[in-house]
């Protein structure tokens, strides 16, 4: 708990001085696994243990619980994001199955990026089978 208050002010205080001219917040899940959004129009929304980061560029989600540290930017983009790690926590498996039903259900809001991993621009059980088949093995 202690550690979600410190995030919580910590962003409170960056967000509300425009991180002192960063262009960007990320965060860091572990396992290699780092999210990234600009600094530019963000707000910041705590859900059901997770934090949900939006800004003019895009979102992310991170599970709070994951989160290993955050910190401000100039540099973009993400790194080391693995094809079907739709719940960013640097691992493909059941869990990001989960996620993505949950996200098409409504009940979560997930990066989708992410999310179309058959690329047809849409979030939908389609994309839930593709990556059923990254999680066997069957496509990468």
């Amino acid at each position: 708990m202690k550690k979600i208050l410190i995030m919580m002010v910590t962003l409170l205080i960056g967000v509300g001085i425009h991180a002192q001219g960063f262009s960007y917040l990320r965060f860091n899940s572990g396992a290699g696994s780092e999210q990234c959004v600009s600094t530019d129009g963000l707000k910041i929304v705590f859900n059901n243990g997770n934090l949900v980061a939006t800004s003019n560029d895009g979102n992310a989600t991170i599970a709070l619980s994951a989160m290993n540290f955050m910190y401000f930017s100039n540099e973009g983009g993400s790194s080391q994001v693995l094809r079907g790690d739709v719940n960013r926590d640097g691992k493909v498996n059941v869990s990001d199955v989960t996620a993505l039903i949950n996200m098409i259900l409504g009940n979560l809001t997930m990066d989708q990026e992410v999310a179309n991993l058959n690329g047809d621009d849409k979030v939908n059980v389609s994309d839930v089978t593709t990556l059923i088949n990254i999680i066997l093995g069957i496509i990468s």
